[in-house]
């Protein structure tokens, strides 16, 4: 079920939204509902990428989250440098110690 939501909007962004309006041909609701789904699914990406670089969430969970693949996770986590393995060059030189 759908809720009915209530929003005052200034005059530069009625005017920003009208222009959406007639590139998209749709109307007013129209181009909310898709301009809000747009910037929420953002928002869950950075948010999630963050939570993955800081060790607070996998990446599977990540992915499910954000409703998107882990390949399409991975190729994020990449493309923003985040580091979601947490291996270092100190764990390394620890492990080289250890099979010497």
């Amino acid at each position: 079920m759908a809720d009915t939501i209530s929003v005052r909007f200034d005059k530069d962004l009625q005017v920003d939204l009208s222009k959406i309006e007639k590139k998209w041909k749709a109307d007013r609701s129209e181009v909310i509902r898709r301009l809000l789904a747009e910037a929420i699914k953002k928002w869950k990406i950075d948010n999630f990428l963050e939570e993955v670089r800081l060790h607070k969430k996998s990446v599977g969970k990540a992915a499910e989250d954000c409703g998107i693949s882990i390949w399409e996770m991975l190729e994020l986590l990449k493309e923003n440098n985040v580091d979601w393995v947490g291996y270092n060059e100190k764990d390394l030189e620890r492990d080289l110690l250890i099979l010497k």
